[in-house]
């Protein structure tokens, strides 16, 4: 991918990364809470997301790949999502009813995923595997500058017009940024795709994963760590003003906070995959996760707000990073859209379980918003063992060796 497509590519994560800090973590919690919702209805609606995705992902990767032009698709697949994200968020508006908030933010949600397993394909069909976490890395870059721009912007938003004015930001910061990709980007490798049926492309990738050791052990460790990210992203309102202790006026500044540490985390750590191992460096980052779980339910207020802004910070950046980065380095090639629509499963899916039971533990009795954080804690810790047996560099070579298939 020369420097023009990367940059093209990385707008997807510039405008959607917004979306993300603006609309799940900040705005949509305090939405459901003010409708008449609870902390089971916000952990709740990754869940809803995840399901649907499970469905609908996989079939989008595989009309990508089997398309008879596989760069008109995949470009037709990213602008028809950031439309039908910028049309929910214009309804949230209109509608902010709790049963309208839970639908349009599920269809927001699946508009999101749909582009993501699209340029996902991308960056994995015209990346070169040698660095792929740079590449990755500088999508994260992008991804929280953007997020700080449009999210910060937001905020000012928020604080001179009201909320509403804010959201209307964002779903036009969506629709400028994420349709350029779409319209923009340049595809060097062949665009003619398999010529498959849906269900002999999904067939044959289903097949891969089933032969290939480090896929599969890829797949569900991403379901664990996923829950890490989601759950933080779902709760990280709801947790700076009942657990740490921060006036509902901050709730936005505690968010800020993490954008550095987040833009660091992602590039640093995509560089140093390249040089030290993607794995190697993503059981790093599950040790960031894991310290900063424990300093939450351990201490709670107690502890400096810059410290856990940091931490968090800079493991979630890393986390989006080498999450993508891993996966399109183990892909056989030809495969990217089909195999990211069916990472989709894993990565969306497994990602709602976190804030379900996380939400779903914080109102039992006895039990707090705080102490319900060792969910995601122990789902962390369980990734490792599985995250141990990727090879990040056999998968392909692999596949290809035993099946007799041309690169």
């Amino acid at each position: 991918m020369n420097r023009r497509n990367l940059v093209i590519w990385s707008l997807y994560d510039f405008a959607t990364t917004p979306v993300a800090f603006a609309i799940n973590a900040m705005y949509l919690p305090l939405m459901i809470i003010s409708a008449g919702g609870n902390y089971e209805v916000v952990g709740l609606l990754p869940l809803i997301t995840g399901i649907v995705a499970t469905f609908w992902n996989p079939f989008v990767g595989q009309i990508i790949d089997s398309s008879t032009d596989r760069s008109r698709t995949r470009h037709l697949v990213i602008i028809l999502s950031v439309v039908l994200a910028t049309v929910s968020i214009v309804g949230m508006v209109m509608l902010p009813l709790l049963n309208a908030l839970v639908l349009l933010f599920g269809t927001m949600s699946i508009g999101v995923q749909t582009g993501w397993t699209a340029v996902n394909s991308y960056l994995a069909s015209e990346t070169r595997k040698t660095r792929l976490g740079s590449a990755s890395g500088f999508g994260t870059l992008m991804g929280y500058l953007g997020g700080g721009i449009g999210a910060g912007l937001a905020v000012v938003i928020e604080y001179m017009f009201g909320m509403n004015y804010s959201l209307l930001f964002i779903a036009c910061f969506l629709l400028t940024f994420g349709i350029a990709p779409g319209i923009l980007l340049e595809e060097s490798s062949e665009t003619m795709g398999s010529g498959k049926s849906i269900a002999d492309g999904l067939s044959d990738s289903l097949d891969v994963i089933r032969r290939s050791r480090s896929l599969k052990a890829c797949l569900i460790a991403s379901i664990l760590w996923t829950d890490a990210l989601s759950t933080i992203m779902t709760f990280a309102s709801l947790i700076a003003i009942d657990v740490l202790n921060v006036p509902e006026s901050n709730a936005s500044l505690f968010l800020a906070m993490a954008l550095p540490a987040a833009i660091l985390g992602g590039f640093v750590q995509g560089k140093a995959g390249d040089c030290f191992g993607l794995v190697n460096v993503m059981i790093f980052n599950l040790v960031f996760w894991s310290a900063g779980y424990l300093l939450i339910m351990l201490y709670g207020a107690f502890i400096p707000i810059v410290v856990i802004s940091t931490v968090a910070g800079f493991a979630l950046g890393g986390s989006i990073t080498l999450t993508r980065a891993i996966y399109a380095k183990i892909l056989p090639r030809g495969f990217e859209g089909r195999l990211f629509g069916i990472a989709a499963m894993f990565f969306f899916f497994g990602g709602a379980i976190g804030p379900f039971l996380t939400g779903l533990v914080a109102v039992l009795p006895y039990m707090t918003l705080r102490t319900a954080l060792i969910v995601p804690f122990l789902f962390t810790i369980a990734s490792v063992p599985f995250l141990i047996l990727v090879d990040e560099n056999s998968v392909a070579f692999e596949y290809v060796t035993k099946h007799n298939h041309v690169l």
